[in-house]
């Protein structure tokens, strides 16, 4: 009997939680198209902020507080603190990193989405590097797009980079 009342009150319990307000709206095409591209100028918005004022200042403005990055031969680096003390202790005067995002998705709650797309690393004395990155984002208590997760490789081939000019020239017809 004792089972029985301690089940009907957790029961309850969850029934009580499942009338808060609730908001059943049907999202639709359009809402996720317009939640895409919210998440996509967001990342063109981050590339930016890297040409003009540094990889540095771009990335740490653009982390959540329990952001992580993932780095080739290096551990994660987790927590706005630490990004900002591993990326200051590689100062970014002598480069230029920029990227373009190809593709993003976001869930239908709005709350977290990610994108993908390529990166150029202009380094300062001729050398240049391409890749591919993905950043998993979540929004903020401000609702503003926060990256949670980061990450790069490097080594676009030159048959890759002719299939991302495509990619690149679709992407600018789509935004006109």
């Amino acid at each position: 009997m004792k089972n029985l009342i301690f089940f009907a009150i957790i029961a309850l319990g969850f029934s009580a939680c499942d009338k808060g307000e609730h908001h059943h709206h049907k999202v639709t095409a359009e809402m996720m198209d317009s939640m895409r591209n919210d998440l996509l100028k967001t990342d063109i918005a981050f590339s930016k902020l890297s040409e003009e004022k540094g990889r540095n200042a771009a990335f740490v403005e653009y982390a959540a507080d329990n952001a992580t990055m993932l780095r080739p031969f290096s551990r994660p680096v987790t927590g706005r603190d630490s990004l900002k003390a591993m990326l200051n202790a590689h100062p970014d005067s002598l480069y230029k990193l920029t990227w373009t995002p190809i593709s993003s998705d976001v869930a239908k709650s709005g709350e977290i989405g990610f994108t993908y797309g390529t990166y150029a690393l202009e380094i300062k004395g001729g050398e240049h590097e391409e890749g591919t990155y993905a950043t998993v984002w979540h929004k903020d208590t401000t609702k503003a797009w926060k990256f949670i997760l980061d990450s790069g490789n490097e080594g676009l081939s030159a048959g890759e980079k002719a299939e991302d000019a495509k990619v690149d020239a679709k992407l600018a017809a789509t935004k006109k």
